[in-house]
Parts: structure tokens; sequence; C-alpha cells
């Protein structure tokens, strides 16, 4: 079973939360279009759809699948610092590389990513001068993708 700090499960989670926020707008939207019936009928009830129902019962099992993954094991200091650092390949409307993305601007589907860093660009330089450079989406939760010149001297 993959661990809560498994890359996969900190993915699986950014998708359950993308699901969960868009979930919620279908849940008001219908409630609005169902309360609104209600007043154009003047009725005194407001009958909920049966989708409003699985829209809800939904959102409630997003709830218990995250509740499910959070970490459990107690955050360490680093934990901030390391979510800053996976969110460097964000493109400007705050979607991964990869990840699909609105029509808006250079996008167009699919996220470019962030167009000031990358993949293989040089971000910054360590204590003993080895570059720091932006891994791939496939490796931006390895710490030795971060520092390619690292690995050759400790692994």
């Amino acid at each position: 079973m993959a661990q809560p700090t498994d890359p996969s499960v900190t993915d699986l989670r950014r998708e359950l939360a993308k699901a969960h926020d868009a979930l919620m707008d279908a849940e008001t939207h219908l409630a609005r279009h169902a309360e609104m019936n209600a007043a154009l009928h003047c009725s005194e009830r407001v009958m909920y759809s049966p989708l409003h129902a699985k829209v809800d019962a939904t959102i409630q099992g997003i709830k218990h699948a995250l509740a499910r993954t959070e970490n459990t094991t107690d955050q360490d200091d680093d934990s901030d610092w390391a979510h800053l650092v996976w969110d460097l390949d964000r493109c400007q409307h705050g979607r991964h590389q990869g990840d699909a993305c609105g029509p808006d601007g250079d996008c167009n589907g699919t996220s470019a990513g962030n167009p000031h860093l990358r993949p293989g660009s040089v971000i910054g330089y360590d204590m003993r001068r080895r570059p720091i450079v932006m891994p791939d989406r496939d490796h931006k939760h390895d710490p030795a993708a971060w520092c390619p010149s690292r690995k050759a001297v400790t692994g």
C-alpha cells in the first residue's frame, strides 16, 4: 500500500481536491436550480434532484478519501518548503506541467508548465557550486533529480 508521503498519493490528493472543488460548485448550482424551480412554482418545499444526492454522496466520498490519505506522520519543518519546490513547474494558471489547463493564454488545453523554469534549466547552485536544475515532471518528487551532480558523487 502506498504511504501518505508517496508522490503518487500527493498527486492523487491534488486531483481529488480539484474534483472536490468542481463538485462543490456543481452541488451549489443544482441546489440553486431546485430552489429557483420551487420559487417559480410557488412551492413551499424544495425538491432536490437525484443527481444532487449523487453529487453530495461523491463529495462525502472524496472527503473520506482525503482524510484517509492525510499524512499522519509528524510534519517536519521541510514539508512546506518541499511543497513550494514541487509547485515550481506550475503554469500561470496554476496547473502542473502536463495537466489539463484552460484555453487561456499559451496553454491551450495542456499546461506547458512554468515558462521561466523549463526542465533542465539551472535554477541555482549549492554550496559546492554544483547546479540545481528543474527536473522533469516524473522526477520532481525525487531530491536527487534536482541535483544530478550530487547523484554521481554520492550514488
